[in-house]
């Protein structure tokens, strides 16, 4: 009778309609955001010939859509263990040539264990430590929709903080304020040659939140690897023959007053390489964001600016115009508390040798800007 009951619980959780967080049956809980939008795309190719498919569009666009189950296990003197097996579902466009990519355990998907005294290890697909340190400095990460973001390995900020799906993540328990995260993962193999040598990514961050303010440290390093900075605005990672180095450090803050947040990043990025094509190059990035909250109503400012890449290459200055700018505002009304409709518009430079986009992934060719703006509808549960 009770395995009965359990298995009514879980069919009536996927029908019933989403007016629910974490629809939870015993130490298993279901949860998930549908969200999509129309985008509207207007490309200035600024001379350059581009393909039909490059062009200014309408799409229906995917904002990550996502669907998870989780499992809590009480064993006992204070520790959990834990398993979550999350996934990619698109409602749209993907941002890829295809339409039909969907994995199970495509996002977050791990086995821990959790205490409240010593800390929650997770193994398997998870955000490394660089990527969730800009999550502690407050409002960074909390963008309403894909097309107003600008974090992501092809975006202006941290591109460096990703999911990887063989990773060890440790996240400390708060103490006094203070929260330590450290990630390590495996690394693979670079599919550029000679690719003998694996390249294993240590990232680690520390933050302190008192009251209303928050700030925080993140860094992180390959190793066997390197980026040619001013060849690729995407984030590049390559295991390329000779000495290498490749790491990147970010510090931010966050300060919420009432109904207001705002949030400030700065991020370095250094990548080196001896021998027959040698380079040693920098780059630094900026995120600014400011946020308002009030009953239904939600609205969001964004601002990014990637400098110049400054450094050599052979000896010799590197390639000039490779930053670039980002500006978006994006406002929510929610009609119901798991319900809300969002609108963005995002403005997007490239200097001539940058080919940065927003998280909708709308792909750009060097020093193409876009103009981008999306109407959607998110359905949580």
């Amino acid at each position: 009778m009770k395995k009965n009951l359990v298995a009514l619980a879980i069919t009536t959780a996927f029908a019933a309609p989403a007016a629910f967080a974490d629809v939870e049956v015993g130490p298993f809980a279901l949860y998930g955001t549908l969200t999509t939008a129309v985008e509207f795309l207007d490309v200035s190719a600024n001379g350059a010939v581009l393909a039909n498919t490059a062009v200014s569009q309408t799409r229906l666009a995917d904002q990550t859509s996502k669907l998870g189950f989780k499992i809590k296990h009480d064993l006992g003197s204070g520790l959990f263990a834990l398993a979550q097996i999350e996934s990619r579902l698109f409602l749209g466009n993907n941002g890829t040539s295809t339409d039909n990519r969907a994995e199970i355990g495509s996002r977050n998907t791990f086995a821990g264990l959790s205490s409240a005294s010593f800390g929650t290890v997770r193994l398997g697909r998870y955000d490394n430590a660089y990527k969730l340190s800009s999550k502690l400095m407050g409002p960074l990460r909390d963008n309403m929709n894909d097309a107003s973001d600008d974090n992501g390995d092809k975006q202006i900020l941290n591109r460096l903080g990703a999911r990887q799906g063989d990773i060890v993540a440790y996240e400390s328990p708060k103490w006094g304020g203070v929260t330590v995260l450290a990630s390590y993962n495996m690394g693979k193999d670079s599919a550029a040659a000679p690719a003998t040598e694996l390249m294993p990514q240590l990232s680690a961050a520390i933050a302190y939140k008192a009251g209303p303010f928050s700030v925080g440290v993140g860094t992180t390093s390959l190793n066997n690897a390197a980026w040619k900075l001013d060849a690729s605005s995407s984030a590049k990672p390559e295991n390329l023959a000779g000495g290498k180095e490749l790491r990147a450090w970010q510090i931010g803050a966050g300060y919420t007053f009432g109904e207001y947040k705002i949030g400030i990043v700065s991020e370095r990025t250094n990548s080196s390489r001896s021998g027959a094509a040698s380079f040693d190059q920098v780059q630094t990035t900026t995120g600014l964001v400011g946020a308002y909250k009030s009953g239904p109503l939600s609205a969001e400012l964004r601002y990014a600016m990637a400098d110049d890449v400054t450094g050599t290459t052979n000896g010799t200055e590197v390639t000039k115009d490779t930053g670039a700018t980002q500006i978006g505002i994006a406002m929510g009304y929610q009609l119901h508390k798991n319900v809300q409709l969002i609108g963005s518009y995002t403005r997007l430079d490239n200097a001539k040798n940058a080919s940065y986009t927003s998280a909708s992934n709308f792909s750009l060719a060097k020093g193409v800007d876009m103009n981008q703006l999306a109407l959607g509808l998110a359905v949580s549960f």
